[in-house]
């Protein structure tokens, strides 16, 4: 493939990502404005559990059928055509499974792509916090929800399609994977890694995050920290990088809950890990791509799962930002170090 063509793939699964995460929060929040109570903690249930832990069961079957683009597509199909259900667990069920679809297809391509490389995971997932933050501030306008924004998807779904015959190449893989021990203890340190800065943001209750331009600037904290993550981790080596960046990412964390304007650099920095912790997950299972993605997105819901059910939160202090924020990093350290050992050429 060319390099224009392969840039041309790169920047329309990432603009379609940001169109799939923009149409599911938007729906989910329009269709959800009137629920209440048991109802309302279930719609948000059932659609976090089918758009995040769904994608570990469909990346292995992604993995033995070698789904990528077609399963991106058939995402977009499945979110628009859950616009046109008026029921929220109908809505949530669709639009839940369509955002997985979509993410493991695309995931798996990203990865396979990008082979020895972090940068072009990270730039895929990275406009979806775009989606994220703009789909809720849209639910109001209608006509953009249930009517342009479906509409998009079904083109979008096609162009997936049609640059299908541009996209054929080998698949950049790795090649040996690891044993299975080591293997197992890696992808646990990368789980519970995820699954730790997941909850952590769950435990932050910033009151400025009430303030229009803090709640944008966080949003462009997660982005660029998305964004970048893997390229400097390319640049520097992810141990080397993420052994300077993490510890002082948790200072950061530690002291926002004196000042939230700590909690900017502490978010970017924290966000780094996102492209970092997939990376080294396919790089020490390449064939399992789309497993690996998904192991990722089920720990991502396990984060946030005891918020979607309302838990208490006792750890909105500075030593429990501490303890989170030092957990996961040492357990990354320790799943780098491990990836090293395996011969992965992740450089110091």
């Amino acid at each position: 493939m060319s390099n224009r063509a392969d840039r041309g793939s790169e920047l329309l699964l990432g603009a379609v990502h940001f169109l799939v995460d923009f149409s599911c929060t938007a729906l989910l929040t329009a269709s959800c404005v009137g629920v209440r109570g048991l109802s309302a903690a279930l719609c948000a249930v059932l659609y976090n559990g089918c758009a995040f832990a769904m994608q570990l069961p469909i990346g292995y079957l992604a993995d033995r059928l070698s789904l990528r683009r077609t399963l991106a597509a058939g995402g977009c199909v499945l979110v628009a055509a859950g616009s046109l259900f008026a029921h929220p667990l109908v809505l949530c069920l669709l639009i839940g499974l369509g955002n997985a679809c979509f993410h493991v297809g695309g995931g798996r391509e990203t990865l396979q792509c990008g082979g020895a490389h972090a940068a072009r995971i990270g730039r895929f997932v990275a406009p979806g916090a775009f989606g994220i933050f703009l789909g809720p501030l849209s639910a109001g306008k209608l006509l953009l929800v249930y009517r342009f924004a479906p509409l998009l998807l079904g083109l979008s779904a096609l162009l997936l399609l049609a640059q299908k015959q541009k996209n054929v190449q080998k698949e950049k893989l790795p090649a040996a994977a690891s044993a299975p021990l080591r293997l197992f203890v890696l992808c646990g340190c990368m789980f519970l890694t995820v699954l730790l800065r997941s909850y952590m943001g769950t435990v932050t209750r910033y009151a400025a995050l009430s303030e229009p331009c803090f709640a944008a600037l966080l949003t462009l904290s997660v982005f660029f920290g998305k964004f970048f993550g893997g390229s400097l981790a390319d640049r520097f080596g992810a141990f080397r990088f993420s052994l300077l960046a993490q510890p002082i990412g948790t200072a950061l964390y530690a002291l926002s809950v004196v000042q939230p304007l700590f909690a900017l650099p502490a978010t970017l920095l924290f966000n780094t890990t996102m492209a970092i912790t997939a990376h080294t997950l396919y790089r020490c299972a390449p064939h399992r791509s789309g497993t690996m993605f998904g192991l990722t997105t089920l720990a991502l819901y396990l984060g946030v799962l005891p918020r979607l059910l309302g838990a208490p939160n006792p750890l909105f202090t500075w030593w429990g930002l501490a303890l989170i924020g030092l957990g996961s990093t040492a357990l990354l350290l320790l799943g780098l170090r491990l990836a090293q050992r395996e011969g992965k050429r992740l450089a110091c």
